[in-house]
């Protein structure tokens, strides 16, 4: 994570209420708890600060011994978070007693060479605290009794935390200023090999079954010019179709497109550009954030040449967006990713003068005159970036929709502002019209 922040890792068997835990000591929801074991797949990561001390907070698959498929994926995820740690959080349930599984992770943390804080969670009331004294025989020392649900012994543990961090400078809690990408599509497309490849490292969990992603997972990385984010989310199906978990995801990668500054739509070639890829191109837009399109498994595709030629024609009218080619099991074209990113980074971000705005106006008026109702527009400046927005004087009523995007068109074409979404505000004589 960025700025070098301690780690703090929660692991344990499934179902103890670990992601339940985590919400409790962010104080929102960011990881996913659901009764269903087996919800958290992917590690997540999410800085937290308390007493004046930043560090990251990473919720884990639960442990199962002898896993197999993407479950013992999901348990490397967790042996790798373990190794990179500065504290451990070893969560059992108070209420289900010791089990194996707990026997089997205790004996491994005993061996660990960072501090270890045994976590007996589930423990809701004064009455329930006398079952979390048997985990004593764990042999990692008092175990905390805690309720994530409730809340009960929430501040103890946060204080226990911090008392065990290595020392480091404090450093104030800021919104990350690197470039953020976030990775979006339907489910199975690709999107986490493809994560993996851009980042380096095997970050997410890859395996072949639809929704394998839950929750949005993030890894920082230094290129070149500094550092970036990117941001692997959820398989994105129709909100009518998703209930219970799958909802939470869809909830994940919206929030994760909000935070993202440009958005990495990861689609099928087989498939084409679908009417899901539609809809959340669509998404992205409204949102504001810039994006490119990705034709993931590309050297799956025959016919290639006309694929490409459609594929373009499609997305043509989506802020006029790049279509990249890749294929993310044989990393061929994700090469070319990066600077395609960055640029269109620098470009959401970028601010035109307002002499040159009021020559793209007139010259486009010059061209093709308002409509009548309109009259003309005698002023344009940008008022803001990211996503560029700008604000157009004078005329009477607001342009017609075939004329706003004459306009944004113009502008699009001016600025190099392909794959970037614009924002047009009409302000009539002293009034403020949208």
């Amino acid at each position: 994570m960025s700025g070098g922040a301690p780690h703090v890792v929660v692991v344990g068997r499934q179902n103890v209420g670990k992601s339940t835990l985590v919400n409790r000591l962010l104080g929102r929801r960011e990881a996913i708890a659901h009764g269903e074991p087996g919800v958290t797949r992917d590690r997540l990561e999410v800085e937290a600060t308390w007493r004046g001390r930043r560090f990251v907070v990473i919720d884990t698959a639960g442990y199962r011994h002898r896993a197999s498929g993407v479950e013992a994926l999901a348990v490397e995820q967790a042996d790798r978070a373990m190794v990179d740690a500065d504290v451990i959080l070893l969560v059992v349930d108070a209420q289900t007693g010791i089990t194996d599984e707990d026997g089997a992770l205790a004996r491994r943390l005993r061996r660990a060479r960072v501090p270890v804080l045994l976590i007996a969670n589930k423990v809701d009331s004064s009455r329930d605290e006398s079952d979390a004294t048997a985990f004593h025989t764990l042999g990692l020392g008092d175990p905390l009794a805690v309720s994530g649900l409730h809340g009960r012994g929430a501040g103890e543990l946060l204080d226990g935390i911090v008392d065990l961090l290595p020392d480091e400078p404090e450093v104030e809690d800021a919104e990350p200023s690197e470039p953020r990408f976030a990775l979006v599509g339907r489910p199975n497309v690709g999107k986490s090999s493809l994560f993996n490849r851009l980042v380096g490292q095997e970050r997410s969990v890859v395996f072949e079954e639809a929704g394998t992603t839950r929750d949005a997972v993030d890894a920082v990385i230094e290129w070149p010019g500094g550092p970036v984010r990117f941001v692997d989310t959820a398989g994105m199906r129709r909100q009518i179709k998703t209930r219970g978990v799958e909802y939470f995801s869809f909830v994940r990668a919206t929030e994760a497109i909000e935070r993202a500054h440009v958005a990495i739509l990861v689609i099928d070639a087989e498939q084409g550009f679908t009417a899901e890829d539609k809809k959340i191109a669509n998404r992205v837009m409204d949102m504001g954030r810039a994006f490119v399109v990705v034709a993931n498994k590309w050297d799956l595709v025959e016919d290639k040449d006309d694929l490409y030629r459609s594929l373009r024609d499609a997305i043509v009218t989506f802020a006029k967006a790049t279509v990249m080619r890749t294929s993310a099991s044989t990393g061929r074209g994700v090469h070319r990713l990066p600077p395609v990113l960055l640029d269109l980074h620098q470009r959401w971000t970028s601010r035109a003068t307002t002499s040159t705005v009021n020559e793209v106006l007139h010259r486009a008026q010059r061209e093709r005159p308002t409509p009548r109702a309109t009259g003309s527009l005698h002023y344009a400046t940008q008022v803001s970036t990211g996503p560029p927005s700008f604000v157009v004087f004078g005329g009477g009523d607001a342009p017609d929709r075939g004329y706003r995007r004459y306009l944004e068109n113009r502008i699009r074409a001016a600025f190099d502002l392909d794959g970037v979404p614009i924002r047009l505000r009409f302000r009539a004589r002293g009034r403020s019209r949208a």
